[in-house]
This record gives structure tokens, C-alpha cells and sequence, in this order.
């Protein structure tokens, strides 16, 4: 239950890496930085759309936008993200890389390759035991992982503090008339306005609210198991994707052009094929049953 973080950020580390693999693979060596940058500011360009593109401001929205933007300032004031950062984040973040790198199950699955099942009643201590054999840096390691991360992040964040004020401004220029942002911008000017301006946002990340979100991980922990199954079960009824050597000849030709590559370089960087998907799947369905279990 504790992990529930664990397959979505493995699969965020596994999707920032895919650019990268084939490039690692052609070279037969690690990537040079500059690479590296070459090949994110490509995935950049790939996922830039990701979240659509919003509607310009009608020419009576943009009018409202100097008063949203006084009101904005005393909702989300300068620093807010690195306050967060700070109060919300830090904390946050211990306790995800103590439960994803940092559990001794899940450190013993990696180094070991066994499955679930077969760690699943080992005592603690003799789970802690065997790491501290197996990998005696992992604690320290993870550590300097998780100030790294959020250094990074928060270097990240504060960068975009100003871009997302001015987008929180045309949001509220949109959603309020101007009669409504005065009323805002006055009440906020009050002494208990200013302070719930102030701590609105920071408010839903308090330690209070999301420890009430814990509530909700027996059931959603419960529910795992079935909808993995339905997934797994939707999976099927669909013919999977065809990689380079399912192709015909024809077809080959036709994705190097589209693509703009050679025939041999998309045979080089070919994936492996999934040995035996059905028992991976297993596998991962019986970790989520024994986490909804702990």
C-alpha cells in the first residue's frame, strides 16, 4: 500500500530513458551530454502539445487581465512554489524514495530477481540484513538521489513561477467578471483575506490533507488487482504492435522513409521481444495484491 507511487514513477524513469536506449545502443557507449540534451529537447518538442494549446483571450478578457494579476499576486505571491518546495515537497519526496529505492523488498527484487512470493513473509530485519550484504550504499545513495531530485525540481519549478502566475491571470480573467476580481482584490486586501490568499494554495498540500488521502488507498489498493485484470483483459482483444521485422520488405522501405532513417538503423535499434509477457504480468499483478495486503 505504501508503494503506490512505485509502478507510476518506475514507468516515468522508464519513459525518460527511451530516447536515450537506442542512442546508447548505436554508439555502443554511454551518450555524451550534449546528446543527451539533444535527445530531451527532441522528446520536448514530441510532447510539447501534450496539454493542448488554450483558447486566445477575447478582447473583454484580456481587459480584466491587470486586476486578475493583482489578484493572482496575493493568491500565489512570489516564492509560493519555493515555500512548497520547501514545507510540502522535501518531506514528500523522503518518503517516496524511502518506499520505492529504499524498500527492502523492492531492492531485493532487483539484486536478487526473485518474485514477490518469495520475500513476501521474510522478516524485515532479515530483508534489511540481506541488503545491507547485497548493497550496503543504498541508504546513503538514496539520499543524495532524493536531494538531487529535489534541487533539480525545485530549480524547475521556481523557473516557472512567473509563466504560471501569468497563466493562473488569464484563467481568472476568463472565469471572473471584473465586478467579481474587485470583490476578490478587495476582500483580499483585508487582514484574514490576505491570509487565506496566502495560504490557499499551499493549503491542499498540508500534511493534514494528504494524510486524509490515505484513506483512500485501501480501497483504491483493493481495486488494483481487477483493474489490472480488465486492462490485461482489453489488451488482448487487440493484435499487438508490429516492430521492424514483422514487416514485410515493402512495409520496411516505407518506415525508413517515413521516418527519414535507414532500413539499418531501425534493425539495430530493434526492441527485444517480451519472452513471457503473460507471467510478467502475473507478477505484477500478485505485487499489487500482497501491497494492498500490507
Amino acid at each position: 500500500m505504501k508503494r503506490l507511487f512505485t509502478p507510476a514513477l518506475a514507468a516515468a524513469a522508464l519513459a525518460l530513458s527511451v530516447p536515450l536506449a537506442p542512442l546508447a545502443a548505436q554508439e555502443d557507449s554511454e551518450p555524451s551530454a550534449e546528446e543527451i540534451e539533444q535527445e530531451l529537447d527532441a522528446m520536448g518538442a514530441m510532447f510539447g502539445d501534450m496539454f493542448g494549446n488554450a483558447e486566445p483571450l477575447t478582447p473583454e478578457q484580456e481587459a480584466r487581465v491587470p486586476l486578475a494579476q493583482s489578484v493572482v499576486l496575493k493568491v500565489f505571491p512570489e516564492g509560493t512554489y519555493a515555500k512548497m518546495m520547501d514545507e510540502t515537497m522535501k518531506p514528500m519526496m523522503d518518503a517516496v524514495m524511502a518506499n520505492i529505492a529504499g524498500s527492502p523488498g523492492v531492492l531485493l527484487m532487483e539484486l536478487t530477481g526473485l518474485p514477490p512470493s518469495a520475500l513476501a513473509e521474510i522478516d524485515e530485519a532479515k530483508l534489511n540484513e540481506a541488503v545491507a550484504l547485497l548493497d550496503p550504499s543504498a541508504e546513503a545513495r538514496n539520499a543524495e538521489m532524493a536531494d538531487t531530485m529535489l534541487r533539480v525540481i525545485g530549480d524547475i519549478v521556481v523557473q516557472i513561477e512567473p509563466s504560471y502566475r501569468a497563466g493562473l491571470a488569464r484563467a481568472y480573467a476568463v472565469r471572473f467578471t471584473e465586478d467579481e476580481l474587485a470583490g476578490l482584490d478587495a476582500y483580499f486586501a483585508t487582514p484574514v483575506g490576505a491570509k487565506y490568499a496566502a495560504e490557499s494554495f499551499l493549503i491542499y498540500a498540508d500534511p493534514q490533507v494528504m494524510a486524509s488521502m490515505n484513506e483512500m488507498m485501501p480501497a483504491v489498493m483493493e481495486a488494483m488487482p481487477a483493474m489490472m485484470g480488465d486492462v490485461g483483459a482489453i489488451a488482448e482483444k487487440y493484435p499487438k504492435g508490429r516492430t521492424f521485422s514483422d514487416l514485410s520488405e515493402e512495409e520496411q522501405t516505407r518506415l525508413a522513409g517515413l521516418l527519414d532513417t535507414t532500413l539499418e538503423n531501425l534493425a539495430a535499434n530493434e526492441p527485444e521481444p517480451v519472452e513471457d509477457e503473460a507471467s510478467q504480468v502475473d507478477e505484477e499483478q500478485e505485487w499489487v495484491e500482497q501491497e494492498g495486503a500490507s
